[in-house]
């Protein structure tokens, strides 16, 4: 819901607010299977139950993101690995457009190489479908998802996170599409850009 808030405020900003949104990988839970989980087994074990995702189903379906087809909790190693790719080719936004609604609204099990090769192939990444089906990148990835920081060093623990010109204001949760304009037009008139 993070992502979708946030790409409605930004089409309803004034063309004149210029806005550049970069992605970096976050695993929610390592323990996951490697190839991933039952989405409902998952959520037994880990919360007693699904329950938790009623309001975010809800919200998803007056919101244009239903979650019509979030079967696999997933394993998001090699799809965190193909983002950092996709980063260094200006892909992100677009390999991680892919990968949510290849899980959620597909039913595409996110853990497995073919699928974020099928992402990354989608979203147009140079050299990504073959970059996901090999081992690049396994070492460094490792790394960044063991230090996941915001750009003031501030450990990220749950996603969504943000962080607004490079930390002046860093904030978790899903923000609703009104507090996104809010916050990106203030952060324009703050930089001269109104």
């Amino acid at each position: 819901m993070g992502k979708v808030r946030l790409d409605a405020a930004i089409r309803r900003l004034p063309a004149h607010i210029s806005v550049h949104v970069s992605y970096r990988p976050f695993m929610i839970d390592s323990r996951t299977a490697a190839g991933g989980e039952s989405y409902l087994e998952y959520n037994k074990r880990r919360w007693g139950s699904d329950a938790w995702t009623r309001s975010l189903r809800a919200a998803g379906a007056q919101e244009g993101a239903p979650f019509a087809h979030w079967t696999t909790w997933p394993n998001t190693f090699h799809a965190s690995r193909t983002l950092l790719h996709a980063a260094r080719h200006g892909r992100d936004a677009e390999f991680k457009h892919e990968c949510f609604r290849m899980c959620y609204e597909e039913g595409e099990n996110l853990s497995l190489r073919e699928t974020v090769a099928a992402a990354a192939e989608r979203a147009a990444v140079p050299g990504g479908a073959a970059y996901a089906m090999s081992d690049e990148g396994a070492e460094e990835t490792i790394e960044v998802l063991h230090g996941v920081c915001s750009d003031t060093g501030e450990r990220v623990r749950s996603v969504p996170f943000y962080s607004i010109q490079k930390g002046a204001y860093s904030f978790s949760g899903a923000q609703d599409t009104k507090r996104w304009l809010a916050i990106l037009e203030h952060f324009a008139e703050v930089s001269g850009e109104e």
